[in-house]
C-alpha cells in the first residue's frame, strides 16, 4: 500500500527462530494477491491459528449485505438518499446499511453504536471509511491508530479489527475488491509518492503502538465475514499478542484535509481529485475547500456532462456545493452513467467570478453500474429528480 514500515521487536531476518522473554514466537505472514503482492510479516506469542470454536453468528445481516432492487424494477434515474435518516444500530455490524453495490463495490452508512464485544476482519473487501462524526482508537492486530472527524481510515481485507469510540459514530463505507490502493499513477518506480503527488508519505498514519494487553484480549472472539457469510471464531489465546510487525500491507489514517487539490486557468476534470482507487473497479475522490480557476470568463462549476463508463456517488460532508441545491450535509447523490448531469438551473453561470469553495465532500465513480438497495430505496428523495428542470 505504501512503502514498507515497522513497529516493535523483529529478528534479524524472516523465517527463522524468533524468541523475546525467552519465549519462541510465531510468525504470521499476511500476504496479498497469493504470495505476489504486497505483505506483511508480524511476530506472535501465541499461534493466530490456536483457534478453539467457529460457528455462524446468529444475528440478520440483511441491513449490512444488501438485497439489490433488480434494474428492471426502477428507472435510470438520478438520486438523491438522505443517509441521516439510516436506522442506528447496537454494534460494529447492526449499524451498517448498505445503499449501493455491485459484484465488486459496496457502499454503505453506518450509524449508531460500532463498540461490539468482538473484533471484525473482512474477507471479502478492503474497506475505506470516512469518518463524518466520531473519535477514537482504531484496534488491529498491528497496533492501535487514532481517527477523528474527517479522517479516511483504510483496513486491507482480512486484518481483524474493533473501534473504541468516544460518543456517536457515523461514517460513510466503501467495501472494494481486490483491493483499495493509493492510485498506482502517483508513484515513482521507487514506490515513492511523486512530488506532485496530491499528498505525502508524511500524511498517512499507520498504527503508533502496539496493542496493551487488556486490548490485546479484546481479540479473543472474532467475527469474519467471507462469501456473505459472518463466523464467529473463539481463541484459546489472544492471536493480537504481537511483539513486532514490518511491512507495506496494513491499516492506514488519512486525514481529508490533508488532500492538496490542483487549480487551473479553466476547470479541471474530476479524476485531478482522485485519493484512493481499486484498478478496473473504481475510483475515491476527495472534493475539499481549494481556490478556483482563474482564467478570464473561467466557470468554475463543473460543466454538464455524461459519465458514460461510471455511476457516481457524492457523499457531502459540509459546506456550500455549488453545482447542487436540495442536498445538505449527509446527502449522498447518484449519477449513473451514460445519463447526462451536472449543476442544478442558475447554478452554472452564476459562479462566475467566484476565487473559491468551501465543500468537502466524497466521490465515488463505479466501472460497473451499482444497484440500489431496498434499505437505500427507503431513504431517497423523490423530488431530486426534478432539480434541474429549469
Amino acid at each position: 500500500m505504501l512503502e514498507r514500515r515497522t513497529l516493535g521487536h523483529l529478528p534479524a531476518k524472516p523465517h527463522t527462530v524468533f524468541k523475546h522473554n525467552g519465549k519462541v514466537t510465531t510468525e504470521y505472514v499476511f500476504t496479498r494477491d497469493g504470495f505476489a503482492g504486497g505483505f506483511s510479516i508480524s511476530y506472535h506469542e501465541d499461534a493466530p491459528t490456536n483457534m478453539k470454536s467457529a460457528e455462524f453468528v446468529s444475528f440478520d445481516t440483511t441491513r449490512m449485505l444488501g438485497i439489490a432492487v433488480p434494474f428492471h424494477e426502477l428507472p435510470n434515474a438520478r438520486r438523491h438518499v438522505k443517509t441521516w435518516e439510516a436506522k442506528e444500530g447496537k454494534d460494529l455490524l447492526d449499524s451498517r446499511t448498505a445503499i449501493w453495490l455491485n459484484d465488486t463495490t459496496r457502499l454503505s452508512v453506518v450509524r449508531g453504536q460500532i463498540q461490539s464485544e468482538y473484533a471484525f476482519s473482512n474477507g471479502q473487501f478492503d474497506e475505506l471509511w470516512f469518518i463524518y462524526e466520531g473519535k477514537g482508537t482504531l484496534l488491529t492486530m498491528m497496533g492501535a491508530l487514532e481517527y477523528g472527524p474527517n479522517d479516511y481510515v483504510l483496513i486491507p481485507r482480512g486484518t481483524a479489527y474493533k473501534f473504541l469510540n468516544q460518543g456517536t459514530f457515523e461514517a460513510f463505507l466503501t467495501e472494494g475488491s481486490p483491493a483499495i490502493e493509493i492510485p498506482a499513477e502517483y508513484k515513482n518506480p521507487h514506490g515513492q509518492l511523486k512530488l506532485e503527488a496530491p499528498f505525502t508519505h508524511r500524511d498517512f498514519r499507520s498504527p503508533e503502538r502496539l496493542l496493551t494487553e487488556k486490548e490485546q484480549n479484546q481479540f479473543l472472539n472474532i467475527a469474519s465475514l467471507v462469501s456473505n457469510t459472518v463466523t464467529m471464531h473463539s481463541y484459546q489465546t489472544s492471536p493480537a499478542k504481537v511483539i513486532g510487525w514490518d511491512g507495506s500491507v496494513y491499516p492506514i489514517v488519512f486525514p481529508i484535509l490533508d488532500f492538496l487539490p490542483k487549480t487551473g486557468k479553466i476547470h479541471l476534470p474530476p479524476n485531478l481529485h482522485q485519493t484512493f482507487s481499486s484498478p478496473q473497479n473504481f475510483v475515491v475522490c476527495s472534493f475539499v475547500p481549494r481556490l478556483v480557476d482563474y482564467g478570464e470568463g473561467a466557470i468554475p462549476c463543473p460543466y454538464p456532462h455524461s459519465n458514460v463508463h461510471c455511476d457516481e456517488v457524492i457523499y457531502y460532508v459540509r459546506g456550500n456545493f455549488t453545482s447542487r441545491k436540495g442536498v445538505s450535509e449527509r446527502s449522498a447523490s447518484f449519477h449513473p452513467m451514460g445519463l447526462p448531469h451536472g449543476p442544478q438551473p442558475g447554478n452554472y453561470l452564476a459562479s462566475v467570478g467566484h476565487k473559491s469553495t468551501d465543500e468537502l465532500a466524497v466521490m465515488v465513480d463505479t466501472f460497473q453500474p451499482l444497484y440500489l438497495t431496498r434499505a437505500g430505496l427507503e431513504l431517497q428523495d423523490p423530488a431530486y429528480l426534478n432539480s434541474w428542470i429549469e
